[in-house]
């Protein structure tokens, strides 16, 4: 014959049992929403770096050979950053080359590359849950300004 200890102990499990997958029912999409934020944020950030570095590599180019730039654009100061863009797996940048004023015989360039960072899950996730309305693009545009004096 069991032992009311013994009955009450395995009705106090089950009571346990089904409020652990309450309490985990209520806190996993919490969770869920925290993981992909992080990721969605990192992976923004590093599309920042990288074109940041893109706009780097071009205006050091330039800065090396001024005179590559020519009619108001430079071919392969642009190739330099789609090179440099593409090799960390962001393929579509737009480069623009502004010259600035001479500092001293000295030509100055500022490179800006922009990028359109594609399907934010995050957004798209809140706004298919919430019917928020206030987000028009599909698209957030990061850009990156370099300016560098020539050598």
């Amino acid at each position: 014959m069991m032992s009311t200890n013994h009955k009450r102990s395995k009705r106090t499990t089950r009571i346990n049992n089904g409020q652990s997958i309450i309490e985990m029912a209520l806190l996993l999409p919490l969770l869920l929403v925290l993981i992909i934020g992080a990721l969605e944020f990192g992976r923004a950030f590093f599309t920042q770096i990288v074109i940041t570095n893109a706009a780097r590599e071009a205006a050091y180019y330039l800065s090396m050979n001024p005179s590559d730039y020519s009619g108001g654009t430079s071919t392969n100061a642009i190739l330099v950053a789609e090179a440099e863009a593409s090799n960390s797996g962001i393929p579509d940048i737009s480069v623009t080359i502004t010259p600035k004023s001479s500092y001293g015989g000295e030509q100055s360039f500022e490179i800006r590359v922009e990028t359109d960072l594609r399907d934010f899950h995050m957004l798209n996730l809140i706004n298919n849950t919430f019917q928020i309305t206030g987000t028009k693009h599909e698209f957030f545009t990061l850009s990156a300004s370099v300016e560098m004096m020539s050598q």
